[in-house]
């Protein structure tokens, strides 16, 4: 039996169903996420990102805001009003044309589901002469960056029922739905009348995939054109496999400890900041990383200019700082060498998820760097579901997640809003686990109402200050994004802010 063979057969045997037999001009994208319904508020960034819906606006590798179904726009003076001059000749996926008042429906219908552009309180979308205007109920400079809630994109009128409610994805993207076998795949075909560049490919196969060592054996077996979250430990095999190679890109994302500061344990920033020297991150990003140089010394990366700063103290390795500021606290260790105070523990669960692959390894790692602070770290990997489910029942002791700092909306505050500045629960993981800080919630408000980006350059050092000095999280790692790519493919670049995957810019070499 051949050696790609083989590994078909293996690859079939890991899945529960086999991943279809594809034609050769059909472009296979294995994802770790599955899509488990077709709906824009849970799977609204899946279905951006492989060029199904769109919006008014869209980004650059720089996350710059450019035009896309609107031209251009303008501001009101006073800031509550922003207008949109649609693009001519626009058609939805079903052939319609994308007019002012199917756009202002779209977005009548889904704002209320809207995931971050609640934020931006929306007061009312009116349709005009080839515009659409929103009108806001205060000034809120980051609309445009806002308008990219892959929640809320602009779908056609057949998209939705008698009664408003979604039943369809007709959207006006480079490709659109043509069946959906959730939770496994998608099949997408080209939109022939797309207003940009045509995708090259006819078809798409898009595959959730959780179980990351099965989407090493789809890269492995050629059975994937374009394989997201490829392990660490895996890359060498990968690109000496002759069926793919590796494409490795820097992105805004942060893997950090979730720590309960209500926990009495952890409510001292002086603990947190014992916890934070007892983590090798450069050992961690080295060894499990596959770079020294993710070491996460502060909650942004360095790439992100205007966020990280060269001059913050840097949150390093030193243990005996540690041990000296818990003995000062009154930590003091028991026969076992795990301290205790007033009785109570010093030892925490931490809870983790299996689909990034390299969580569970850096659990590990911290529980055996934390025990020599005598620290009792216990770990539980399951759904990630389950950490913010417990952090909004309180009990959440740590967490072990990620941070994609710009994600569905290309601007940080949105992820700073949600995750340090808000009292609502979320349905993701969020930064603040009984945490809650004034000043922080005030930067953040005078951010969104500052436009000028001079102006909002010490709002921005202050809300990263505020995190490097009272830790609500710990930042143990960057990461970078490791791309398993099909020797038969060309024309891949990776989105450096995670926007999407310009699908409609591949082809198959000659």
């Amino acid at each position: 039996m051949s050696r790609n063979i083989w590994l078909a057969a293996l690859v079939a045997a890991m899945f529960a169903a086999p991943l279809p037999v594809l034609a050769q001009e059909e472009l296979r994208v294995v994802e770790p996420f599955q899509l488990q319904r077709l709906d824009t508020q849970t799977g609204g960034f899946q279905l951006r990102a492989n060029g199904v819906t769109e919006t008014l606006v869209q980004t650059n590798p720089e996350a710059a805001i450019l035009p896309a179904l609107a031209e251009h726009w303008e501001s009101s003076a006073d800031g509550l009003k922003w207008t949109f001059y649609l693009r001519p000749n626009v058609k939805f996926h079903d052939g319609t044309v994308v007019t002012p008042e199917a756009v202002a429906a779209s977005f009548k219908a889904l704002l209320p589901t809207g995931n971050l552009i609640k934020n931006a309180k929306i007061k009312d979308v009116t349709a005009g002469d080839r515009t659409v205007t929103f009108t806001l109920e205060q000034p809120f400079a980051p609309f445009l960056a806002y308008l990219l809630d892959p929640a809320v994109p602009v779908l056609a009128p057949s998209s939705f029922g008698a009664g408003g409610e979604l039943k369809a994805i007709v959207s006006t993207g480079p490709y659109r739905i043509e069946s959906a076998e959730l939770p496994q795949g998608l099949n997408l075909v080209r939109h022939e009348a797309y207003w940009g560049e045509v995708a090259k490919i006819e078809r798409v196969r898009v595959d959730g995939v959780p179980n990351p060592e099965t989407r090493v054996n789809i890269a492995l077996a050629g059975e994937g054109d374009l394989v997201l979250e490829i392990p660490t430990t895996a890359v060498s095999r990968v690109d000496r496999s002759g069926e793919a190679h590796i494409v490795r890109a820097p992105v805004p994302r942060v893997v950090m400890m979730l720590v309960n500061v209500k926990k009495p344990q952890f409510a001292d920033v002086e603990i947190r900041r014992a916890l934070s020297l007892a983590v090798n991150r450069e050992a961690i990003a080295r060894t499990i990383m596959g770079n020294a140089e993710l070491a996460a010394n502060q909650y942004f990366p360095p790439a992100m200019k205007g966020w990280h700063f060269a001059d913050f103290k840097p949150q390093t390795f030193n243990i005996a700082e540690a041990n000296r500021i818990l003995d000062g606290l009154g930590w003091t260790r028991g026969a076992s060498g795990i301290r205790e105070k007033d009785g109570i523990k010093f030892a925490g669960l931490i809870r983790t998820f299996p689909q990034r692959a390299y969580l569970p390894v850096i659990a590990e790692a911290l529980q055996a760097q934390l025990k020599e602070i005598g620290f009792d770290l216990t770990i539980q990997v399951g759904e990630s579901s389950l950490i913010p489910e417990a952090q909004n029942n309180g009990t959440l002791e740590l967490g072990l997640g990620i941070r994609t700092m710009i994600y569905q909306v290309p601007d940080p505050v949105a992820r700073l809003t949600s995750d340090f500045a808000t009292d609502s629960p979320s349905t993701d993981a969020t930064g603040a686990t009984g945490w809650k800080s004034e000043a922080m919630r005030a930067a953040v408000a005078a951010y969104n109402l500052t436009s000028d980006p001079e102006a909002r350059l010490p709002l921005q050092r202050k809300m990263a200050e505020i995190l490097q000095d009272e830790l609500p999280v710990i930042p143990i790692t960057f990461t970078d994004e490791k791309y398993g790519i099909s020797e038969r493919l060309e024309g891949f670049v990776a989105d450096p802010v995670m926007q999407t995957r310009p699908l409609n810019h591949l082809s198959f070499k000659e």
